[in-house]
């Protein structure tokens, strides 16, 4: 088999079909490794050119092809692009497309009368500085935009396709073959390559390592196989950077392992790895002191908010922004960027910032990083750990009976509350407590100290602990309680004998209580209402107290000891009024009204009816009886005896009230008609009945 030798052109037979060897298919680019891609294709689609030969193709140049001799039918004025950039000169010649080329094409656009002529000569300026910087970069750009066209022809690519895009005919076939064999689809592929050279040169390093692994790498873009040297050659710095830090932080030299990574930081300032490291490396410098003097980063803590301050750029220098992060200690790769203050311009007066939201139980570190033109500028600044563990609030002491008692609000994020108490000249113990306080009894008398401490989630499942807050109480003495008061009738029944057994400690004595009920051992010590008299000598005390009518009083035991009072048993003393003005009449054949006056301060009273025979009763309640103003009964026409007492309270001593007596007639019975003897039939009495009643009797 024939082999194609260079120089040699492809031959075809009559039919039009291609004979003997064929050369190979020409390396097409992997990306058009254009900086500002996108906006010149957008350019040309306004322009209504298909690729940017059209652009180079000025309508003044278009009269001057074969020395302004009309072309002849075989004449194929399409331009070469396969072995450089070529469009027809004059007469059989070729002319290379170079700067100097393509700053006549715009010459051309400016002196034409093209409507697009102004804009057209704006992107050929954009391609006069393209090829300025690349002489073969037209070339790979066209290539590119070729590709790209006749790979999203609906038709395919074919020659003809090929030929209609502008594509000399010696060339047409050899490029459409050579798309489509492996030319990359419109989707992320593509894009990828429009866009890498935009990321590249380029600082961001990490980016532009991204985009250049998802462009198609055929091995024969030799534009694409340096670019991707560079990124090797970039990243193996940055790898070196790095490992010569490490050796130089294992040697004690702090100050150059932070230069080190520095360097690496600036080469890839988009890398999270590469910036954490230098953040950790400048932590780990400001804590040996080693820091540029006069510049620190200053983290005051306020209860939950983290006051920053910091100098601004350092004179003489140009204007640079600072992006200010948060990490949690030892963790620099978990950074959380929190502002970028100083944008903008040049900064005279040190930096302010707050941070609220700062999260608690771990150690938090703050720095700032200079930036300029959005690199780093300088090595960060970072502050020392900051510990966020909210001490408990509004800490509020209580004396109560044989102890003490703390309230006390803690942070929503606190998990474990710990209180330690310690008496004057004793060691510390700990107290059982609350979340939200503690009762701490039985307690000696004395002064103690009480520190409350607040634990929070920290790292690897820990608590960290706030540091405490102290509070001092002085224990007192108290009284004990009264036990065992009881109350009996006495004198008739109008007075009440009350008797208790005095406490042990304190005096002690029985009081009328002045408002509502009370538990036994409620602390009553700043009570003004109340006066604890001497306690009796005897050794059972006695109070006698006279009940007046419609009073009910609560006697509350009372004991003292210095100004600490509590309260003891209770016993309710009760003297219901007597009703009055007791009415009772009927309202109907079968029911009764009973009206009278309530005898206060009782809430029931019994009603009783007796008659026919029979008696009932019923409990009526006091606001039964204001809401109706009556009691109805169930009666029968006899008549009866309507008895009406108030019930006192069942756990209250009571005076027995008198009753109240109504009586309720009985129904008269109206005369009867004569009733027939018992000897007469019914037809003889019905005769004498109407003779002697019937009105219309003749």
């Amino acid at each position: 088999m024939a082999q194609w030798r260079p120089g040699q052109r492809a031959a075809w037979d009559e039919s039009g079909a291609e004979v003997g060897p064929r050369p190979p298919l020409p390396d097409l680019p992997c990306f058009p490794a254009m900086h500002g891609y996108t906006k010149l294709r957008e350019e040309l689609d306004a322009l209504d050119f298909r690729h940017v030969a059209d652009a180079l193709r000025a309508p003044a140049a278009a009269g001057n092809a074969a020395f302004g001799s009309l072309p002849r039918p075989d004449t194929d004025d399409g331009f070469r692009v396969l072995d450089g950039l070529w469009f027809r000169g004059r007469g059989t010649r070729w002319a290379r497309v170079d700067e100097e080329y393509v700053r006549q094409a715009r010459a051309g656009w400016l002196a034409s009368a093209d409507p697009r002529a102004a804009r057209a000569a704006a992107v050929v300026d954009t391609l006069e500085g393209f090829v300025r910087h690349d002489p073969m970069g037209l070339r790979q750009l066209l290539l590119w935009q070729l590709g790209c066209l006749l790979r999203d022809d609906p038709a395919g690519s074919t020659p003809e396709a090929a030929a209609a895009l502008g594509v000399h005919g010696d060339e047409a076939g050899y490029l459409a073959a050579a798309v489509a064999f492996g030319f990359p689809a419109a989707g992320p592929a593509r894009e990828a390559a429009e866009r890498l050279g935009d990321v590249w040169p380029d600082r961001r390093l990490q980016r532009a390592e991204k985009t250049a692994a998802r462009v198609p790498d055929t091995g024969r873009d030799p534009v694409l196989t340096q670019l991707l040297g560079e990124l090797r050659a970039q990243r193996d710095e940055v790898h070196r950077l790095i490992d010569t830090a490490a050796r130089l932080e294992a040697g004690g030299s702090v100050r150059a392992a932070v230069k080190a990574r520095f360097g690496a930081a600036r080469r890839a300032v988009d890398d999270p790895a590469v910036e954490a490291g230098l953040l950790g490396a400048a932590a780990r410098l400001a804590d040996a002191g080693r820091g540029d003097a006069g510049a620190r980063l200053e983290a005051v803590l306020e209860e939950r908010t983290v006051r920053l301050d910091w100098p601004a750029a350092r004179p003489g220098k140009s204007p640079v922004s600072f992006r200010l992060v948060r990490f949690p200690e030892g963790t620099p790769w978990d950074a959380t960027e929190l502002a970028v203050p100083g944008e903008g311009g040049q900064v005279e007066t040190p930096l302010h910032h707050a941070d609220a939201d700062a999260p608690v139980g771990r150690a938090l570190r703050y720095a700032v990083v200079p930036l300029r033109q959005g690199v780093i500028a300088a090595v960060p600044l970072v502050s020392p750990p900051v510990v966020i563990a909210p001490d408990a609030a509004d800490v509020v002491a209580e004396l109560v009976r044989d102890g003490v008692r703390l309230r006390w609000r803690v942070d929503a994020a606190c998990v474990a509350v710990s209180v330690q108490r310690a008496s004057a000249g004793g060691r510390p113990e700990p107290v059982p407590c609350e979340r939200g306080g503690l009762l701490d009894v039985p307690l000696a008398a004395g002064s103690y100290s009480y520190a409350i401490r607040c634990g929070y989630p920290g790292p690897g499942g820990q608590t960290v602990w706030s540091d405490g807050v102290r509070v001092s109480v002085t224990a007192r003495e108290w009284p004990d309680l009264v036990e065992d008061l009881m109350g009996r009738l006495v004198a008739g029944g109008e007075r009440v004998a009350l008797t208790w057994r005095p406490p042990e400690r304190g005096k002690s004595a029985v009081v009328a209580w002045p408002s509502g009920p009370v538990r036994p051992g409620t602390d009553v010590s700043r009570r003004t209402d109340l006066t604890v008299p001497e306690a009796p000598v005897e050794p059972e005390p006695f109070l006698e107290v006279a009940v007046p009518e419609h009073s009910r009083v609560r006697m509350t035991a009372v004991s003292a000891l210095g100004d600490r009072a509590l309260t003891g048993p209770a016993v309710v003393v009760e003297r219901p009024g007597t009703v009055r003005d007791l009415t009772a009449h009927r309202i109907a054949a079968d029911r009764a009204a009973v009206r009278f006056e309530w005898p206060e301060p009782a809430v029931l009273v019994l009603v009783a009816w007796a008659g026919g025979g029979r008696r009932e009763e019923r409990r009526v309640a006091r606001s039964r009886f204001l809401a109706d103003g009556l009691v109805e009964l169930p009666v029968t026409p006899d008549a009866y005896r309507v008895t009406v007492t108030a019930v006192p309270r069942p756990d209250a001593i009571a005076v027995p009230a008198d009753a109240a007596y109504a009586d309720l007639p009985a129904v008269p019975v109206p005369p009867r008609l004569l009733p027939p003897p018992a000897a007469l039939s019914p037809f003889t009495w019905w005769g004498r009945v109407r003779r002697r009643w019937w009105p219309f009797r003749r």
